[in-house]
């Protein structure tokens, strides 16, 4: 035996490499395919999730230590009123800051409902002052909203807990929804696993009679498949990754055109990035034992 060959025989690829003639069958053609699109899918999907929750936290985080007031247009005095409004809040010593937002950012913000148009100048549009509160604060906006109403009556505080509070609930469920997905692929894979292995021992059944009558255990036949099932999907898993990472990719560079405040950021972050990177292991370990343990189920049957 030469020294290359003995090297060969020490490497791990070699080792992984099935006695049983397992590569022809047919499951070992499409069975990487079949995982590539299933860690494809199960990418999307929590990489999606992450990118919801990153995009809805760091929302959050703005508007939870801030509140507007919105004083409805009456006469010609509101920017007077406005200013003791403002005066008023400032004074408060929960505030961090306030100001009043201008008259062309309130347009703005109409304009993606409204559009661009001359009506806007004629809407009576009201005042809106934005606060920051100081981390760690709590405001009184019962008692502030009673002093503001003295000075401005029908002003309203919006201090963006209720909404908060329901759009978190709804994305924690679609949160959970998107789990909930990516577990129903990742046991779809196991399945699909467990069906090919079962395919190969009908196939290899007199071959598997043959090793059984030399002497080998089950444990052993059950490696050839195992290891066979987990590079196959290791192969598959890589190719499902890659091409996850590139739609994402793409998402991404379209996104960077679209300048619109509804839109969420699809910038993919550290977390998503080892995301798309262990999915290849997971699968391949899951096929690993799924394969284990399907096909030493079926040996335990066989006469």
């Amino acid at each position: 035996m030469t020294l290359f060959s003995h090297m060969r025989r020490l490497s791990a690829w070699d080792s992984f490499r099935p006695d049983i003639a397992l590569s022809r069958d047919e499951s070992s053609r499409f069975l990487p395919w079949i995982i590539a699109l299933m860690v494809y899918l199960a990418a999307l999907t929590l990489t999606s999730s992450f990118t919801l929750h990153h995009t809805v936290t760091a929302g959050h985080s703005a508007q939870a230590e801030s509140f507007s007031v919105h004083i409805p247009h009456a006469n010609e005095k509101n920017e007077e009123t406005a200013e003791k409004v403002l005066a008023l809040i400032k004074s408060a010593p929960e505030v961090a800051d306030a100001s009043i937002v201008s008259l062309g950012r309130i347009k703005e913000l109409l304009e993606p409902w409204l559009g661009k148009s001359d009506a806007l100048n004629a809407l009576p549009l009201p005042v809106i002052i934005e606060a920051q509160l100081i981390p760690g604060s709590a405001m009184d906006y019962g008692m502030l909203k009673n002093k503001i109403s003295a000075i401005a009556p029908g002003a309203e505080i919006d201090d963006h807990k209720q909404w908060i509070s329901q759009f978190s609930g709804f994305v924690h469920l679609v949160q959970w929804v998107l789990f909930s997905i990516a577990l129903l692929i990742i046991m779809a894979t196991a399945t699909v696993v467990i069906f090919a292995c079962k395919t190969s021992l009908k196939i290899h059944r007199s071959t598997i009679n043959l090793l059984h009558r030399l002497g080998a255990v089950d444990s052993y036949i059950a490696g050839q498949f195992q290891y066979h099932a987990a590079l196959l999907a290791l192969k598959g898993a890589f190719v499902g990754s890659g091409f996850a990472a590139g739609t994402l990719l793409a998402l991404h560079l379209m996104a960077l055109h679209i300048n619109s405040p509804l839109f969420p950021s699809l910038r993919l972050s550290l977390l998503h990035w080892v995301i798309l990177f262990s999915l290849p292991l997971m699968m391949s370990f899951i096929s690993l034992i799924s394969a284990r343990f399907s096909v030493l189920a079926t040996l335990h049957k066989m006469p």
